[in-house]
């Protein structure tokens, strides 16, 4: 086996590590929290969801900054509430 061969055999083994983590996860979740658990399987494949973050405009990366800068503010004021 070449060294390609080997590395993409890995890539194929990490995938499916990460497909396994994410079943026992929802199944762990589920057990533990039952129907309150907000656990999904994943709905499309990790490679479908890779295109989709490519083919992301610079106005998406804008809006998803700003909510994330609106988000990480409020935790922030949560968070401190009551030191200054």
């Amino acid at each position: 086996m070449d060294a390609m061969q080997q590395e993409r055999l890995d890539y194929q083994m990490w995938m499916m590590g990460a497909y396994v983590s994410n079943a026992v996860g929802v199944a762990v979740s589920n057990a533990l929290n039952g129907k309150k658990s907000r656990a999904k399987y994943l709905e499309k494949p990790f490679s479908a969801m890779e295109k989709e973050e490519r083919e992301r405009t610079p106005q998406d990366e804008l809006l998803r900054f700003e909510a994330w800068v609106a988000v990480y503010n409020e935790n922030f004021i949560k968070t401190h509430e009551g030191q200054g």
